[in-house]
């Protein structure tokens, strides 16, 4: 939890058919970013180094992946 980040904000998922990402803003009133671009109510395909950011004071992360685990992670995403 954070100040300016909704409880129910983004999810994050991996779509194992096309061995990609997707991260996917619930129209969040604070926004989600991606590489400081605005993501509002809409999904977007990431990956591996774009630095996403929740909420216009929230913390920005980098989207770093293990080889091996982005082959294995075959369950749904994770909420953020």
């Amino acid at each position: 939890q954070s100040a300016g980040v909704a409880d129910r904000h983004a999810a994050l998922e991996f779509s194992a058919s096309d061995n990609s990402f997707i991260l996917q803003d619930f129209n969040s009133p604070y926004g989600t970013f991606v590489n400081s671009c605005q993501v509002q109510n809409a999904a977007v395909r990431v990956s591996p180094g774009d630095i996403l950011s929740f909420g216009t004071a929230g913390a920005s992360f980098e989207l770093v992946v293990d080889g091996a685990a982005q082959v294995g992670w075959g369950r749904p995403g994770r909420w953020v």
